[in-house]
């Protein structure tokens, strides 16, 4: 009985690297679910499906007509479900055509900020194929949103290729919170946010940016102070604003006006 309490205190008594391990590896694999991944910038499908403001820019906008069932047939008001690989017919704009392989992106357009032009919101991409009088035809590539008729079309603008990249720090510039795509009292991942600081503010597509509180008093409670609120990445930029789509978030009490600032770019 001595002897087995003699080894039993030794057991306990040694350091947890010196004890025998489970076969099974369990604490390597505790380390290794810990590991973080190669860190990937931005995916295409993030900057395509982004919202952005006009700026009050006079855009080149064509037209959706429908989905063209069978090709050729100009659509009337069908109430055709438009999925991934559906023939749509587009109407370029005025004194414009659009060329066979082109790409375009569907979009709803609605008010934005006072000064600020249209809010943009993309429902999907269409490649351009076959015209004929009436109508110039398109096959959808890929579906953010339902797609109907009447809405807008715009040429796809280039799409960095940003690949993997790690952040470093950067420091400024700062502006402040415009508004949300979708009006809410508290914010989430993934939603988006619109910014004025663009790239003439001296940001970059693939920017990290913090939100942060303005140290203000309160009335009958303590005083805010200046802190972090949330932080996001830039995936739509314009000349003056930018569209920051959140992925961490502390307080989702974001209110409009708050400071922002630019605390990460990344490496090229």
């Amino acid at each position: 009985m001595r002897s087995t309490l003699i080894v039993l205190t030794m057991v306990a008594a040694s350091p947890l690297a010196a004890q025998p391990q489970d076969p099974g590896g369990s604490q390597a694999d505790v380390v290794g679910s810990y590991r973080p991944d190669p860190y990937r910038a931005l995916r295409p499908g993030e900057l395509r499906s982004a919202a952005f403001l006009t700026e009050m820019r006079v855009m080149p906008y064509g037209r959706v007509l429908g989905p063209v069932a069978p090709p050729a047939v100009v659509f009337a008001q069908s109430p055709e479900l438009v999925l991934v690989g559906s023939t749509i017919g587009v109407q370029p704009p005025a004194g414009a055509a659009y060329q066979r392989g082109d790409t375009v992106v569907l979009a709803v357009a609605s008010p934005g900020p006072k000064g600020w032009g249209e809010l943009m919101l993309p429902t999907g991409l269409a490649r351009i194929g076959t015209s004929n009088p009436r109508q110039t035809e398109a096959v959808v590539i890929a579906l953010f949103g339902p797609v109907r008729a009447g809405q807008l079309t715009l040429p796809m603008s280039p799409t960095p290729k940003i690949g993997e990249a790690q952040p470093v720090k950067a420091d400024g510039p700062t502006g402040s919170f415009l508004f949300a795509r979708e009006p809410a009292e508290l914010h989430q991942q993934g939603s988006e946010l619109f910014i004025d600081l663009g790239r003439t503010g001296g940001v970059r597509l693939g920017d990290f940016i913090e939100f942060r509180r303005r140290a203000a008093p309160r009335p009958g409670s303590a005083d805010t102070v200046d802190e972090a609120l949330a932080v996001g990445q830039i995936v739509s930029l314009g000349e003056n604003s930018s569209t920051v789509r959140l992925f961490r978030i502390k307080d989702p009490n974001i209110p409009v006006g708050s400071p922002v600032l630019r605390i990460a770019t990344l490496s090229n």
